[in-house]
This record gives C-alpha cells, structure tokens and sequence, in this order.
C-alpha cells in the first residue's frame, strides 16, 4: 500500500472503531485486522494530531478567578528562561492551583 493510501485506511479504521463502542481487540478480529498494527497506526496518528495541532500551551482547569480579585498580572517563569511573578495575597489560591496542577 503507498503511504497516502495506507494513511487513509488506518485512518478510516480507526474513526469506524471509535464510532463502533467496540473494544479494539473486537474491532480488529471482526475487521481481520493485527491488533498491533492497529495500534502502532492509532498511536501514530494521535501523536501527529498533537504535533499539529499543539501551539506549545497546555490547557490547565483551575476555579475561575473574578478579574477585580487580580489587581497585578501573574506571570509563569520557567528554568527555561520563563519565571513566575506577581504572586500577591489575592491571587495565592490561583497559584496553588496552578503549582499543584504542574506538579
């Protein structure tokens, strides 16, 4: 199979298996398909739609903060070369959500 042609077949059994509600083992003996060829294809395109689509953030769920709360602005810095400034009294809560979260 060329490359474009063996994308789109991985890729087209991997939509129908996630449309399916079957396990992956199911799915692969109802389809003939090697189970660790399908997961190598499944893992490969998960891996490139994170490349693609990743604009280097991590999205990171903390409690909302009120904007009046936030009188100074918090700034993330990191060993490399980011840093974390403005902690005040008011935004500690926020910064412990944010610490426990990368940690």
């Amino acid at each position: 199979m060329k490359t474009k042609q063996t994308h789109s077949y991985w890729q087209q059994h991997i939509s129908e298996w996630q449309k399916s509600g079957w396990s992956q083992a199911t799915y692969c003996k109802q389809h003939g398909l090697k189970a660790n060829r399908f997961s190598y294809h499944k893992l490969k395109f998960k891996t490139k739609a994170a490349q693609t689509s990743s604009s280097g953030f991590i999205n990171i769920p903390v409690a909302q903060v009120a904007v009046k709360e936030t009188q100074a602005p918090l700034t993330l810095h990191f060993s490399n070369g980011l840093s974390l400034s403005g902690i005040e009294g008011n935004n500690v809560g926020l910064v412990k959500q944010l610490a426990a979260v990368l940690s």
